[in-house]
């Protein structure tokens, strides 16, 4: 029974990782295509890369939630970067979470209007209602939302890749010299450069929640093994996904939603199938950021996080009806900077954590 046990929570951390890491950028196709596709076959080391990194980072940040017993998960800040770098993340990340959350909102609004004909600001209504009754529900019940919907997400990925590759299979050998008579947006013109920033942007969104989620565990080893697990899964469906976009590069680069195509083309029922998906990956994400930026002025369920939540709500919901295109121009170059200060600060962190271990079996001898 303990066993089973454990394996749940490790499955269940895993999934709430992949959740967190599986934004709208990344269910479109954008992000995956901007960041790896775009440097050719090279970019299966950068997805690699990205795994290692995400693994690690994830494993640690969720070890950290169970054993430093910080009062509060923006705490993590000051406990990675000290008090200088550290006190200006704490107070900047809460307005920078309530961005991300905007964002989040106001792609939803735009996704279900171009998916399903529905007005922008009911769409964003939806998703808005849904993420503030999750946050209010507390930490454990949206770690089981956001852990079953995380591995549903990356199978269909998966899915959807291979089967795009098995159909272009040809044109996938021929990938680098395809891309080079292309036009393919790059976020970043170093490849492997790409996946550390790709891994700062997926990490500074899941930090703070990764550390409450941590809080949560029966043990360390279950810790351990969520983030390893999530990490890996997660970078496994942006490889299929990487793969499936570069096997048919010459027609999805041209498509705002490549993913939607890509599945559009197996069939419409894995058509619709994915655009419900997109719209989850949307959820997953904004979920994440309006706990964030509560639980750093309040303890979760309390009265002072419940008015929070809701004002949060209310303004996010205001705040996404500014065009998407533009937000995400503001917030996703940000969050790719701070990401990488985190992924350095953990690195060294444990490099001292090691370097401590090292000295006292020294003096023992």
């Amino acid at each position: 029974m303990k066993k089973s046990g454990n394996l749940k929570e490790i499955m269940k951390f895993a999934g709430t990782y992949i959740s967190v890491c599986i934004g709208s950028g990344f269910a479109t196709g954008q992000e995956i295509m901007q960041f790896f596709s775009a440097h050719g076959m090279i970019s299966i080391l950068s997805n690699m890369i990205c795994m290692i990194i995400l693994a690690y980072c994830g494993a640690n940040l969720l070890e950290i939630g169970k054993t430093a017993r910080l009062k509060s998960s923006s705490d993590i800040f000051t406990y990675l970067c000290g008090n200088w770098v550290g006190g200006f993340f704490k107070v900047f990340m809460p307005v920078f979470f309530f961005c991300s959350f905007v964002v989040m909102i106001s792609g939803a609004g735009a996704s279900m209007n171009q998916y399903y004909g529905m007005n922008k600001n009911i769409g964003s209504f939806i998703l808005a209602i849904l993420a503030l009754i999750s946050v209010l529900l507390g930490m454990n019940k949206v770690i089981d939302i956001l852990g079953n919907i995380g591995p549903m997400i990356v199978i269909i990925s998966v899915g959807v890749g291979i089967v795009t590759i098995a159909r272009n299979y040809e044109t996938f050998c021929c990938t680098n010299e395809i891309i080079s008579t292309l036009n393919v947006t790059k976020s970043v013109d170093n490849w492997w450069m790409s996946s550390i920033i790709y891994s700062g942007l997926n990490l500074i969104i899941a930090t703070p929640f990764l550390v409450g989620v941590g809080s949560t565990a029966k043990n360390k080893r279950n810790c351990i093994w969520g983030g390893v697990i999530g990490g890996i899964a997660f970078a496994i469906a942006a490889i299929a996904l990487n793969l499936g976009i570069m096997s048919d590069i010459q027609n999805v680069y041209i498509k705002e939603i490549p993913t939607l195509y890509m599945a559009d083309k197996i069939g419409p029922i894995v058509g619709i199938m994915f655009s419900i998906i997109l719209i989850a990956g949307i959820y997953t994400t904004a979920v994440p950021l309006l706990w964030s930026v509560c639980s750093s002025f309040a303890q979760e369920k309390s009265k002072k996080f419940i008015i929070i939540a809701t004002i949060c709500t209310v303004l996010g919901f205001i705040g996404g009806r500014l065009p998407f295109a533009m937000l995400v121009k503001f917030i996703y170059p940000l969050s790719g900077l701070f990401g990488v200060i985190i992924i350095v600060a953990i690195f060294i962190r444990r490099l001292k954590i090691n370097m401590h271990g090292i000295n006292i079996k020294v003096k023992g001898l």
